[in-house]
């Protein structure tokens, strides 16, 4: 059955995706400054990527079309938004807060838009997945002993949903011209210039580059793994539909709050687990409806 819904290769990759995105969101909540932090992460991942894309996956390329050149421009656009509202994010909430409902809510908003716009309908099964959804993330930004929740946090986590699912569809479209390997480099690429043009507007240049000198190491590994992950994300994404790789990548969502939990010392682990149990559930249903 599964495999009917999905390749197994494509779940492998999907949740090895999930753990890999945790880890390296876990590594930039830990981070003084996550903006500059992760705005090295993906420069440092981009040019360990180029020597790749100039001699091997470039030459082989066609020239892209008018529509080619527009997803893959979109998908870096509104990836670089999601850079800018996620970092922004993780200066106002907690790990186990910020990425269950940031991920929780991304399919949510792609449901609504295909109500929307394509007039599409909602199954029993989709309207149970709705349910289980806005009560996770009710039980997840619930304040509560040890939890650090403030409405602004709620506020930007759902705005960093909104951009998760803008960059999911304006990826799928992008992959119907181009292979996923030339789109994470192009595409991550002007998302960097978005995430440097946000750094360099709101805080000094000199600042900025001693705080990534001092942390380059960490800087350069979290680049690596980040992109090595959405890779594995776009590879996938190419043999399933976008909504059941939304919904098996969902699963990172468990780490987050064990992460949380055990890493940070946040509050409300239980609580959370269960509610970040729930989103995940209900992406599942809304996926399969």
């Amino acid at each position: 059955m599964l495999a009917s819904i999905m390749p197994v290769s494509a779940l492998l990759l999907i949740i090895a995706s999930g753990l890999i995105l945790s880890v390296w969101n876990l590594l930039v909540k830990k981070a003084s400054d996550p903006s500059v932090f992760f705005l090295g992460a993906v420069v440092f991942g981009l040019a360990l990527y180029t020597p790749a894309f100039v001699l091997i996956i470039a030459p082989g390329l066609e020239p892209p079309s008018f529509q080619a050149a527009a997803a893959t421009a979109l998908a870096g656009l509104t990836e670089g938004v999601y850079f800018i509202l996620l970092t922004l994010t993780y200066r106002r909430g907690d790990l186990s807060l910020v990425y269950p409902v940031s991920r929780g809510s991304s399919p949510l908003f792609i449901l609504a838009g295909g109500v929307l716009l394509l007039a599409e309908g909602v199954t029993v099964l989709g309207y149970v997945g709705i349910g289980l959804i806005v009560a996770g993330i009710a039980a997840v930004a619930w304040p509560g002993r040890g939890a650090r929740v403030t409405a602004v946090a709620v506020i930007l986590s759902l705005s960093t949903g909104a951009s998760i699912a803008a960059h999911h569809v304006c990826y799928k479209w992008a992959l119907g011209f181009v292979p996923s390997y030339a789109v994470i480099y192009v595409a991550w690429s002007i998302a960097a210039v978005a995430l440097g043009v946000y750094c360099l507007a709101t805080r000094p240049f000199f600042a900025a580059a001693r705080y990534l000198y001092n942390h380059i190491f960490a800087a350069v590994a979290v680049g690596v793994i980040a992109i090595g992950g959405f890779l594995c994300a776009l590879v996938a994404l190419n043999m399933t539909f976008v909504s059941y790789m939304g919904a098996a990548r969902n699963v990172g969502m468990i780490f987050s709050v064990i992460f949380g939990a055990q890493l940070l010392g946040e509050g409300a682990r239980w609580r959370r687990l269960a509610g970040a149990g729930a989103i995940t559930v209900g992406v599942a249903f809304i996926a399969l409806a």
